[in-house]
C-alpha cells in the first residue's frame, strides 16, 4: 500500500483528546492517520488506542502506530511508523506480519539509504521547520533541503514515497509537492486552525 498523501499525527493537548482529533480528521476526509501518544503509560495509549483505531475503521481510514511495535500489533494497526532508535523495519514485519505498513523517519539522504536498504514502505523526511510537537528536534531542511534530497533519490534510483514533516503551512504544501514529496504529515497546522474542516478542505486542495 502506497503512503497517505496527508498524513494527520494524533498531538495530545488539554483542549481535545485523541479520539476527538480522530473523529474530526477522518470525518473531514482525512484517510490516514498515525497514533501517537509519547508520554501516556502502557493502559492509556491501549485504551485511547482502541477508540482511535475504532473511529479509523469506521471511516475507512489506515490507522498507524507511532514508535511502539508492540502496540501496534495489540491494536491490530494497519503499520507501525519508527523512528531512527525505534526497532528495526524487519522485526516489525515479523511481528505484524507481511502486509504490514512500515514507515521509518530521516533527516539525511544517508538515513533515506539505510531505510530503503531496510525495505520501508515510505520515508517520513524532516523537520521542515521547527515545530514545537516533536522534541529532541532533528536539524530542519528547508525546501532547498527537500529538493537536493529528492534529487539524491533519483540519481540513485530510490523511488520510496516520501513524506514531509515538521512545522509545514498550507503555503508550503504545493512547493514541497512540486518539488518531488508524494504527502504531507501534519498535526499542528490542523489543531492550531479556528475551523479544522475548513483547513482540512485548503490542504487537499493542494495535496490531491
Amino acid at each position: 500500500m502506497i503512503a497517505g498523501k496527508i498524513q494527520f499525527i494524533t498531538d495530545p493537548r488539554p483542549d481535545s483528546n485523541l479520539a476527538e482529533q480522530a473523529e474530526v480528521v477522518c470525518r473531514a476526509g482525512i484517510d490516514w492517520l498515525q497514533f501517537r501518544f509519547k508520554d501516556a503509560d502502557r493502559d492509556e495509549k491501549l485504551s485511547v488506542g482502541k477508540e482511535v483505531a475504532a473511529i479509523c475503521r469506521s471511516f475507512k481510514a489506515t490507522f498507524m502506530v507511532n514508535d511502539d511495535i508492540e502496540l501496534a500489533a495489540e491494536l491490530g494497526a494497519d503499520g507501525v511508523h519508527l523512528g531512527l532508535n525505534d526497532g528495526e523495519p524487519q522485526m516489525a514485519r515479523d511481528l505484524l506480519g507481511s502486509s504490514a505498513i512500515i514507515g521509518g523517519t530521516c533527516n539525511t539522504f544517508a538515513d533515506i539509504e539505510l531505510r530503503h536498504k531496510q525495505g520501508v514502505d515510505y520515508i517520513g523526511l524532516g523537520p521542515y521547520r521547527f515545530t514545537s510537537t516533536k522534541k529532541n528536534l532533528s536539524p530542519t531542511l528547508g525546501l532547498e533541503g527537500y529538493r537536493t534530497i529528492i534529487q539524491e533519490c533519483r540519481q540513485r534510483g530510490i523511488t520510496t514515497p516520501i513524506v514531509a514533516i515538521g512545522g509545514i503551512a498550507v503555503e508550503d504544501i504545493a512547493p514541497l509537492i512540486f518539488s518531488g514529496v508524494h504527502g504531507v504529515a501534519i498535526s499542528s497546522l490542523i489543531l492550531d486552525a479556528e475551523n479544522p474542516q475548513s483547513r482540512i478542505a485548503a490542504i487537499r486542495q493542494q495535496v490531491l
